[in-house]
């Protein structure tokens, strides 16, 4: 039905999100201290350790949280406070935005291990051509979805594989519909920018030295940090609209 008001049941790791984010704006936890272990906060919270394990990674994938391995979690920013999240990303989008995220996961990740393999001087020219782009329009304070974009489809065409390809050229039209919609979204985080900007080098790294697991890697980390941050405006934008 049309202007129907869909109610989404909030997921558990959400609550950890928004419990996370409170403890910090109120100054429980300041930007460089050190979260209690997993174990301690999993029974501060009330929750499973996958559960929390969840919630603490859709805040570092944002850029709020550094998980240092064998060294803790740590406050890296202040969290957002947008004056209204709900309307940056409504119910429908914020499902197409993660379906969306799906499907690259499937399809990207496999292209930038091939790329690592087969690409030539070329190629990695149109990638950092790209990614320099990308990087000037930041210096700017400009953001358009067009560096993002031809960066993404720069390793596609250097797979060599004409169905990559072809996949490719076939839904242009509906990935740069996505990439409008991930801009939107991305404007609510004034770090974005430089966060896609530290996962697409170590891509290209990956790429340019010719390893290919740790380019599958790299773009695979990239994207779940994409997913999450999704997340984690969802989360807030549920948590800023039921008052906590």
């Amino acid at each position: 039905m049309e202007g129907r008001l869909v109610i989404r049941k909030k997921k558990m790791y959400e609550e950890v999100v928004e419990r996370i984010t409170r403890l910090i704006k109120t100054g429980e936890y300041k930007v460089g201290d050190r979260l209690p272990p997993v174990q301690e906060l999993s029974e501060m919270f009330g929750v499973g350790t996958p559960t929390l394990r969840e919630g603490l990674s859709v805040l570092a994938s944002s850029g709020i949280l550094e998980i240092r391995h064998g060294n803790g979690i740590f406050v890296k920013r202040f969290p957002l406070e947008p004056e209204d999240l709900m309307a940056q990303l409504n119910e429908v989008e914020y499902e197409q935005l993660l379906s969306w995220v799906e499907f690259r996961r499937a399809l990207e990740a496999e292209a930038a291990a091939l790329a690592a393999e087969r690409s030539d001087e070329a190629d990695l020219e149109a990638m950092e051509a790209a990614e320099k782009r990308l990087e000037e329009e930041i210096t700017r304070g400009e953001i358009t979805i067009e560096p993002d974009y031809q960066f993404h489809n720069s390793i596609a065409l250097a797979t060599k594989n004409p169905i990559f390809i072809q996949t490719a050229t076939t839904i242009e039209h509906i990935i740069r519909q996505y990439f409008q919609l991930s801009l939107r979204y991305g404007r609510t985080f004034p770090w974005h920018r430089e966060l896609v900007v530290t996962e697409h080098r170590k891509i290209l790294e990956n790429i340019r030295k010719r390893r290919p697991r740790e380019a599958r890697n790299a773009m695979l980390e990239h994207l779940n940090n994409v997913s999450g941050r999704v997340k984690l405006l969802e989360s807030l934008a549920r948590g800023e609209n039921s008052g906590t």
